[in-house]
This record gives structure tokens, sequence and C-alpha cells, in this order.
């Protein structure tokens, strides 16, 4: 009777997780971080040097003191959502903007 609980309450919890998180995405993205900085990122500064053209959509911004991180945006260009991408390889960041960015059907 407990397993058939906890079962039912796991499958429940995972539902809502797909739906919610992996099918959320942005229209745009800033990636933000501290020139100062960059020298201790070599993964976040090879995207930014090799990678970041593949990505119209997302920019470069650059603001003293800031940790790397990504600024997800609306369709309307408003901040929606701020992840740290310290310890983020360049294939990863490659694989999030994929996954979760698809700008507006006007910009493109």
């Amino acid at each position: 009777m407990v397993a058939e609980l906890v079962d039912d309450c796991r499958k429940c919890c995972t539902e809502d997780s797909d739906d919610s998180i992996s099918k959320l995405v942005y229209s745009g993205a800033i990636i933000e971080v501290c020139m100062r900085k960059l020298v201790f990122y070599p993964e976040v500064v090879g995207f930014l040097e090799e990678d970041k053209d593949d990505f119209p959509y997302v920019e470069s911004r650059y603001a003293y003191g800031s940790p790397p991180k990504l600024i997800m945006l609306d369709d309307k260009g408003e901040q929606k959502e701020t992840i740290r991408i310290d310890n983020w390889k360049r294939e990863h960041i490659r694989q999030f903007l994929t996954e979760k960015v698809k700008p507006a059907k006007s910009e493109t």
C-alpha cells in the first residue's frame, strides 16, 4: 500500500517536471560576464569567440564584477530568468541555447 502511494506520488512529480520545465522556451538571451573575470572561464570565452555567431538571438554584455550568466528573455525582450554558467562546458551552452531559445517568428 505504501509503495503504491510513493510510486503514485513520484509519477505525478515527474510529469509536472517534464511538462513545465522541458517545454519552457525563451525568445532570446544575453550572456553577461565581467571582462576581467573572463580569463577564469575558458569555456565561456570559447563560446563567445567561436560559437556565438551561430546564435544571432544571443547578445553578449560585459558588466563589471558579473559572474558568467545567461539572462533569458521573453518575446518582449524582458528578463524572465537568470542562470549562472560558471562551470558549464562550451557544448552545454550550445545545447541549452539550441533547446531553450526559439526566437519569435518575426525576427527570422
